[in-house]
């Protein structure tokens, strides 16, 4: 019997509680039953009642007795399953079910792949398959903070160390009915580690740990902690940080964490912290899964591998996004073949498009992200680097002030300003208006600071990347929305130098250069520090006045093709005559 049957049969039963709560009944029947076999319990046996007829209420009584002595009960008890709702003839076909069966699916198959309440964030089979093999053979044990459903004990013949607020109950199922080797401790370790030697964090061999991802905290951990775990967590808005500080204090020798992708270029603690790892010699490898590949999210996530015991100081970097590791299940995005992926990773093999053994001078220089499209380019990508190796180059930041536009409220009285978005950009020429009007009073002061000038160049970097426009000659006050980097060039010559920077960003050039610095999948953004050092290639005069000729003839190609649509309009217009 597969999951999907079992589910059916539980729906087919019709008794008067949600299936979950049948399903749970069920497999806590099935563990009693296992347990009554083994005479060392000196437990009740499940024969007992299967061989008579047993009502709900004398059911109850038996189950509150057993659960002062039997962890199993107790957690049962705890349930508030609604046993009373149950008629005695269904509780009978329950056992006569648990009876007739003689092995159900696993514990974690039926709840995690089935029912809504454990789908928030379980980690599918294969990455769980995956993060065992990742962490190789030279385990003795594995712990395992923060996770949950802990599928990863399915895959390995080592005792799972288990620390979290992950489902107790059914933990104990698994450990009974699937044998499961796993010691399971019912805490947060952030707030109260509980694997202690000495009154010393223990140090763990291998650690393996799919921490939950963007979980907010209020950061009283940091005030209670007394192992000096944390030195780079500081936002309140995120746990992800903290979650591979703990990993870290209590890892000896080999982590492996999912993160999500987020991690890899976010600024602020994220990059102190990944700097961090390198200075010390620690990051292995960064391999970047695809999104879609767990039950119950799309967010798209790294494995970051870490080797306290690393021999060479490069990082490698696999792209397991390429098509040649996927394939489809009908609509689901799975692994083609992990024993491939895992060879790549153990031989460290280079390949195009695919992996690349990279030095950590390289990382420092891209402000230490982990972005897998840093590293791992196509071969039209490189010949566009050669082709730029060939000019001097300035950083964007030598020769302009970046700077991302702040949100400006409509508080309704007060100066009226003018609000532009990527939506408002010219196709082609300055842009000279926007739609969106707003006033503002108490704000005033702000506006000095962000209010745009004649020939600034704006650059869309959030949400839509790449648009960019050129401010002309304005007389109202404007400023731009929060998705906008505002470069302002420094020299004198400003028109002339802002039209060739306008004409580089929008050349196929520049938004190639552009594309690799984007990082998110569901909200793409290129960070301010990364457009501070974009390499502008310096050019001769005479390619800036092509690159104003080439302005011009800009603007008048697209007069032309407005003129051209308008009047394809007008014939659509016209088909019932004027």
């Amino acid at each position: 019997m597969n999951t999907k049957q079992l589910v059916n049969l539980i729906n087919s039963l019709n008794i008067n509680i949600k299936a979950e709560e049948i399903a749970k009944l069920l497999y806590f029947l099935k563990a009693w039953k296992k347990l009554s076999m083994d005479r060392e319990n000196n437990i009740l046996e499940f024969d007992n009642f299967y061989t008579q007829t047993i009502k709900v209420k004398e059911f109850k009584s038996i189950i509150d007795e057993l659960s002062k002595t039997q962890k199993l009960f107790e957690l049962f008890t705890s349930l508030n399953i609604n046993i009373d709702k149950i008629k005695d003839e269904d509780l009978m076909n329950i056992f006569y079910i648990v009876n007739d069966i003689d092995i159900l699916p696993n514990v974690f198959d039926t709840f995690y792949s089935s029912f809504n309440s454990y789908m928030d964030f379980s980690v599918a089979n294969q990455i769980a398959d995956f993060g065992i093999r990742l962490l190789d053979g030279d385990c003795t044990e594995i712990y395992a903070p923060f996770s949950n459903g802990y599928n990863i004990a399915y895959y390995t013949d080592k005792k799972i160390v288990a620390e979290s607020f992950a489902d107790e109950f059914i933990i104990e199922l698994m450990k009974i009915i699937d044998n499961i080797d796993i010691e399971f401790t019912f805490d947060n370790p952030l707030d109260n580690p509980q694997y202690l030697n000495e009154n010393q964090l223990k140090q763990f061999d291998c650690t393996l740990s799919f921490p939950p991802m963007g979980v907010s905290t209020n950061n009283e951990f940091l005030n209670t902690d007394n192992f000096n775990r944390f030195k780079f967590h500081k936002v309140k808005s995120s746990r992800d940080i903290a979650h591979f500080e703990h990993i870290l204090a209590q890892t000896k020798n080999k982590a492996v964490v999912l993160m999500p992708v987020g991690f890899t270029y976010r600024g602020s603690q994220d990059e102190e912290f990944r700097k961090y790892l390198i200075d010390n010699n620690w990051l292995e490898a960064v391999i970047q899964l695809p999104p879609n590949l767990h039950n119950a999210t799309s967010i798209e996530t790294t494995f970051i591998i870490i080797n306290k015991q690393k021999k060479d100081n490069t990082i490698y970097f696999l792209n397991v996004k390429h098509d040649s590791f996927l394939k489809r299940e009908g609509r689901k995005l799975v692994l083609k073949d992990i024993d491939n992926i895992i060879s790549f990773y153990k031989s460290k093999k280079e390949e195009e498009n695919i992996s690349r053994v990279v030095n950590p001078d390289e990382v420092a220089i891209n402000n230490y992200s982990l972005a897998i499209d840093r590293y791992i380019i196509s071969k039209e990508i490189k010949q566009l680097q050669k082709k730029l190796a060939e000019f001097d180059l300035v950083k964007l930041e030598d020769i302009a002030d970046i700077r991302r536009s702040q949100l400006f409220k409509d508080e309704g009285n007060g100066n009226k300003i003018y609000e532009i978005s990527p939506s408002n950009f010219n196709s082609a020429g300055f842009t000279l208006e926007s739609g969106k009007v707003k006033k503002i009073g108490s704000q005033y002061n702000r506006l000095e600071t962000y209010k745009l000038e004649s020939y600034d160049i704006l650059l869309s970097t959030k949400g839509t990347i790449g648009k960019v426009a050129i401010v002309g000659e304005i007389s109202d006050t404007m400023v731009a929305s929060q998705a906008i980097q505002v470069i302002k060039l420094k020299d004198s010559n400003k028109k002339e130098n802002a039209i060739f920077l306008y004409m580089f960003l929008k050349s196929t050039v520049g938004q190639t250069m552009l594309s690799m610095l984007v990082s998110g999948v569901a909200m793409p953004q290129i960070s301010t520090a990364e457009i501070k050092q974009l390499k502008i290639p310096i050019v001769s005069e005479n390619k800036k006045q092509q690159l104003l000729l080439n302005f011009n003839n800009e603007i008048k190609m697209y007069n032309e093709i407005n003129t051209i649509n308008t009047n394809i309009k007008q014939i659509h217009n016209d088909f019932l005559g004027k």
